[in-house]
């Protein structure tokens, strides 16, 4: 019988799953974000000869069944998939898998036979690289002129590299960003709160990078990101605060990130079907959207 475990900080790293070889795209792919959302959606991990299984209880169906097994080399997953199967009929849960790219999905489909479905606010969006850092090219015109106003606006404009030095800088911007919807706050935005607090008290251990953005000393915005595989950087949070995110911090502390990334590709993940949201992810073109699938097994 599979041993489930709540994945923590000292946990999840290590082992063949981890193996930054892979061209692993889905932000749920990331360790770090295995940990950060582990509550949220009620997620349980059990390691199979290397390979890294995952559960989740969410309390919708697309965040509900297990995810794609995590592992490198050549492992069977007719065999995984066997063990899960039988890890549903003894703990008594629907088998089914949910948060599969394209990728994975065809792979599963070799093997057994699951009734997919798919939702456009679980899409990641994949940007390149060298886009969000150049912002070159006439689509990206209004980004270019976003900063160039917030550097004329402000003179004294620092960007700094997330460190042990700076993570409070970066909290107090998560809390002020709070602290302006403390009125109306989302059990999603108190949930996302301590997650921020989580990750940046434990950088080292989640292998957490990001920085801060400085306007006169004072931390105006912050990013937080890690590696989904080399070729994938995820970004986990981006917040602004007050004036600074209404006159442009948003966008200067999005290229300056990026200036810094060496991975191809950054995943700035899923909409969540908020129009807000997808109006500004996709207003900087990304390379594709990355869908994902969840379904449960047909027999």
């Amino acid at each position: 019988m599979l041993k489930w475990i709540t994945p923590d900080a000292d946990s999840i790293h290590g082992g063949a799953w981890n193996d930054n070889r892979s061209r692993r795209f889905g932000s749920d792919s990331a360790p770090a974000n295995i940990v950060l959302l582990s509550s949220k959606y009620d997620t349980k991990t059990a390691l199979l000869d290397g390979a890294l299984l995952r559960y989740y209880n969410g309390s919708k169906p697309n965040r509900r069944g297990y995810g794609f097994p995590l592992f490198s080399g050549d492992k069977d997953l007719g065999d995984i998939v066997a063990v899960l199967r039988d890890d549903a009929a003894e703990r008594g849960v629907q088998f089914g898998f949910c948060l599969c790219d394209e990728r994975q999905k065809a792979a599963l489909d070799a093997v057994c036979r699951i009734d997919w479905n798919c939702t456009d606010d679980d899409s990641d969006y994949i940007y390149k690289t060298e886009s969000l850092a150049a912002l070159s090219g006439k689509k990206l015109h209004r980004k270019r002129n976003h900063i160039n106003n917030f550097r004329k606006m402000y003179d004294d404009v620092r960007y700094s590299p997330l460190s042990e030095s700076n993570a409070a800088d970066a909290l107090t911007v998560a809390q002020k960003w709070f602290e302006e919807r403390s009125e109306n706050v989302t059990a999603d935005e108190l949930y996302e709160l301590e997650s921020i607090r989580f990750a940046l008290a434990n950088t080292d251990k989640l292998g957490i990078s990001g920085g801060v953005l400085y306007v006169g000393g004072v931390p105006a915005a912050m990013t937080a990101a890690s590696q989904v595989s080399d070729a994938v950087t995820d970004v986990h949070y981006e917040k602004a605060w007050g004036e600074f995110a209404a006159n442009g911090a948003f966008t200067v502390i999005n290229q300056c990130f990026a200036a810094s990334v060496t991975s191809e590709y950054i995943n700035r993940e899923e909409d969540m079907g908020i129009e807000g949201l997808r109006t500004a992810k996709e207003s900087y073109f990304p390379a594709f959207k990355l869908k994902k699938y969840y379904g449960a097994y047909k027999g």
